[in-house]
């Protein structure tokens, strides 16, 4: 049996818990410290309170503190689960098949509360409950053991029940200036102020107009002039205000995807279905989905270290009601169908990866046959069948036994052979967008009807300044079904032409221009003739080259091409057409130019990292260079082929070909050349284990480098030297070498560098125990990383300054602001996620123990540049 942990098990990571972990709660430390006194007694508790209250952010920042034990936490999303569902749920969990694949769930509790009695977690149960499966779940299978039930409603529970509300003015103007980047700006208080109160002070609505500023760039004031041009009522709810400024500020590309997941039936979608669903590149939607998360408009959390994304209910709402009152979400739920029966059949086979990919869908996979059927269309829901059938073991090892079971009862029946009214789908049951449920605010679930849930917004015009010139003729009747202004409106309205159109001809929802009110029919244009482009110029030549078949034209236009490609650094392309050019030398026969394109190719190849290409092209190069007595292309290539190794971790055999490079120059009297060899040999003996052996290497290239006057080399190499001793552990000397190597780069202005040795710096310092010093040169690698907005650098350099500022419970404050400005960055950087539960379980003992800790002023880049500015004086 394949060893494999599912995605439902309980968490001892942060990071593996399925919730998007709050930067930090603002306002709740009291509230916190009550639900952890009953938690720290094995007692449960209930957390109640309306949608947006931050109930959920609650629970995980306690749960990402319950990771570090050892029972971690387990974390199940209910929807009215019955308890055998609960209870298969916790066979999958802790991978028990006698629970999961039992035919009676019924009879395991017994077993569920013998496996929960031996593992000890903490249990959260968050979402809407079936009050009886809640309450047998916890009493009987939980018993003396931490539980937190997370619900909109007060359940009558024999539990401590603990309400959370709204935030108070300090805490919600405070959660707006950290959640929108404002901590550091002045005079925005009383604007803030204004803020909070018409978003009454309700955390997800603040949490999104905050995201909204952060990511318009826009200052509070400005947001209220947007704010106060919608027509609002009293029916309005914080959230809904705040989800349409943010929405309308958003372009047509991320306002699809949000409406995309708003079709996903409240259970979100991986990162590569969403992908699917949208016709574009993961890629392009990860870094969507990360913005928007980063705006709190998307939840993004890890399912088998892939990310996963859903919308918070509230957004989910907003969205699945929009689309249904444009008569869409039929259409959009259709294409999330051929999506996942797309996905089902290309990872219906029998490996751990592929079960994996099916498990992380699963609630998607189940919702979409549950849809299907009850459109009628039980060809969909036998194709998932038979899907999950071909693969493999899947359905037994994984636990699944109960989800095949209920798919074969909706492939043989269905409640309707055609949908009765495609445009009357049923709203989701708690609306929340007013604020009140569908029974007592009569939310009518028929498009057609009067009482539509925003028509308190009709009432008012639409200020005439809003709408642009092509949302003039817009239509009325469409703009006054949801309540945004018409500009936002006609922006998504010409998405959907977009995805009107890619029914018939294939089109990503991402492939919008922004710029062109036009529509996204209209906004994509080919220009077909560019003469003034040399490069374009080029390709029409070789293309007239291959009609007339002329070889030689066709070799000589390649190699320009090349080489201009890759002078724009469009590498991959350079390197297709310099084999393009390769191939056609072969044809010719002719020997110098395959070297030499030998010789370009291998180079271009180390330098995509297409390592094991690079290797292969350039032995090929040094046996024909060999039978031409070309010397200076071997060498070359030797270079090259050392490079390459580098690259894949082989550093004995990057020596040897060093080693060969450095003779010839040496042989051929190339001193420069030799300087240079031996600048990369050290770096290749220092990774094969010989510190000694590196630092003589570098010894000889700066006595070149001195004497050929260059200064640049001079520094890399002295830096070079400084970790050779450093692996040595003679860290004073190691510093004394790095110190030298900074100076020489400030002195020739090569910012790079001398951000690399103050990292170097600082962990030299770490390891001389000189924790001060060491400090003071991360922060100034920092200011450098954040100059060079190189996020990646940005992280890092936070990492090593977290890791020594945990070290001192009273700096726990500096150290969660600097977390929180990396997470943004880079949310899936394991350091980080785990210095942030460290700091998240030593915060709450802080808190206990009534640590006065460091007051926090300025941001991440102000605690940088301070320290810069000690190197400039």
């Amino acid at each position: 049996m394949a060893e494999f942990t599912s995605h439902e098990a309980a968490a001892h990571k942060a990071q593996s818990l399925p919730v998007m972990l709050p930067n930090k709660l603002v306002g709740r430390d009291s509230t916190l410290a009550q639900v952890y006194a009953s938690l720290k007694a094995n007692k449960p508790v209930l957390v109640y309170g309306a949608a947006g209250m931050g109930k959920t952010a609650l629970a995980a920042t306690l749960a990402s503190a319950y990771t570090e034990l050892p029972g971690g936490a387990l974390w199940f999303n209910v929807d009215n689960s019955p308890l055998d569902e609960l209870i298969v749920r916790t066979g999958r969990a802790y991978h028990v098949l006698e629970i999961a694949a039992s035919s009676n769930p019924m009879g395991m509790v017994g077993a569920v509360a013998s496996t929960f009695a031996s593992h000890k977690p903490l249990i959260v149960l968050d979402g809407k409950h079936d009050l009886k499966a809640t309450l047998d779940f916890v009493s009987k299978c939980a018993e003396n053991l931490p539980v937190v039930i997370v619900s909109k409603e007060k359940l009558d529970v024999p539990w401590a029940a603990i309400e959370l509300g709204v935030l108070d003015d300090t805490a919600a103007i405070n959660l707006l200036k950290q959640s929108g980047g404002l901590e550091n700006s002045s005079g925005i208080d009383e604007d803030l102020d204004e803020l909070a109160s018409i978003l009454d002070y309700t955390p997800f609505a603040l949490a999104v107009a905050a995201g909204t500023m952060r990511a318009a760039k826009i200052s509070p004031a400005d947001y209220l002039a947007e704010f106060e041009k919608i027509p609002t009522s009293a029916g309005a709810t914080p959230q809904l205000l705040a989800l349409t400024v943010g929405f309308r500020k958003l372009s047509n590309a991320f306002q699809g995807v949000i409406l995309l997941l708003g079709a996903t039936f409240g259970v979100g979608a991986t990162g590569e279905l969403v992908s699917m669903m949208a016709g574009a590149p993961q890629e392009t939607t990860d870094q969507v989905m990360n913005t928007l998360a980063q705006n709190h408009l998307v939840e993004r959390f890890q399912r088998y270290e892939a990310p996963y994304y859903k919308l918070h209910e509230i957004t989910a709402t907003f969205a699945s009601t929009w689309l249904r009152s444009q008569g869409r979400l039929d259409m959009l739920q259709a294409k999330v169908r051929d999506a996942v029966l797309d996905y089902a059949k290309k990872y219906s086979v029998n490996s751990p990866a592929a079960h994996d990919k099916l498990a992380a869908s699963m609630e998607l996979l189940m919702a979409v046959a549950r849809w299907s059927a009850e459109q009628g269309e039980r060809d969909a829901v036998n194709q998932l069948v038979v899907n999950l059938m071909q693969a493999g073991d899947f359905v037994n090892e994984r636990g699944y036994v109960a989800d095949l079971l209920k798919l074969r009862e909706l492939a043989s029946s269905f409640t309707r052979p055609f949908p009765a009214n495609p445009a009357a789908i049923p709203a989701p049951e708690d609306m929340d967008i007013e604020g009140e449920t569908d029974a007592d605010a009569g939310v009518d679930d028929s498009l057609e009807d009067d009482d539509e849930p925003f028509d308190e917004f009709d009432d008012e015009p639409f200020d005439d300044e809003l709408i642009d010139d092509e949302d003039e003729d817009a239509d009325d009747d469409d703009l006054d079904e949801f309540p945004v202004r018409p500009a936002a409106s006609a922006a998504v309205g010409s998405l959907w032409a977009a995805v009107e159109k890619s029914q018939s001809t294939p089109q990503s929802l991402l492939d919008l221009d922004e710029d062109d009110d036009s529509g996204p029919s209209e906004s994509v244009t080919v220009e077909e003739d560019a003469p003034s482009d040399p490069l374009v110029r080029l390709q029409n030549a070789l293309r007239v080259a291959k009609q007339q078949s002329d070889l030689n034209r066709q070799v000589e236009v390649l190699a320009q091409i090349g080489e201009l490609e890759a002078s724009r650094g469009m590498d991959n392309e350079a390197i297709s057409s310099y084999s393009e050019a390769l191939a056609a030398y072969e044809t010719l026969n002719d020997r110098e130019a395959i070297l030499e394109t030998l010789d370009t190719l291998s180079a271009l190849m180390v330098k995509t990292e297409n390592s094991g290409a690079a290797v292969l092209h350039a032995t090929r190069g040094l046996t024909l260079a060999d039978s031409l007595s070309d010397a200076d292309t071997k060498m070359h290539l030797l270079v090259t082929l050392g490079d390459a190794r580098q690259q894949l971790g082989e550093s004995d055999e990057a020596v040897r070909a060093y080693g060969q490079a450095l003779e010839i120059a040496r042989n051929e009297g190339d001193e420069q050349n030799e300087a240079l060899v031996l600048y990369k040999l050290g770096y290749a003996q220092l990774d094969s284990g010989e510190p000694d052996v590196a630092a003589e290497t570098w010894e000889q290239a700066l006595k070149l480098f001195k004497a050929q006057s260059k200064r640049d080399y001079e520094g890399r190499v002295l830096g070079g030297l400084g970790t050779a001793y450093g692996d040595l552990d003679r860290w004073i000397e190691a510093i004394n070498f790095h110190t030298s190597a900074l100076y020489i780069a400030r002195e020739v202005k090569d910012k790079e560098v001398e951000a690399l040795e103050l990292s170097n710096l600082g962990y030299a310092s770490v390891k001389a125990n000189q924790l001060g010093q060491a400090l003071l040169r991360y922060r100034q690698a920092l200011h450098l990383a954040y100059e060079a907005n190189n996020r990646e650098n940005i992280v890092s350099n936070i990492v090593d300054i977290v890791r020594l500022l945990t070290q001192s419970p009273k700096h726990l404050d500096i150290a969660e602001l600097l977390l929180n400005e990396a997470i943004p960055l880079d949310p899936t950087d394991r350091d980080v996620l785990k210095l942030k539960e460290q700091i998240t379980v030593a915060r709450m003992q802080a808190i206990a123990e009534a640590v006065d800790m460091l007051p926090v002023s300025g941001t991440a880049k102000d605690y940088a540049a301070n320290a810069y500015k000690l190197l400039e004086s």
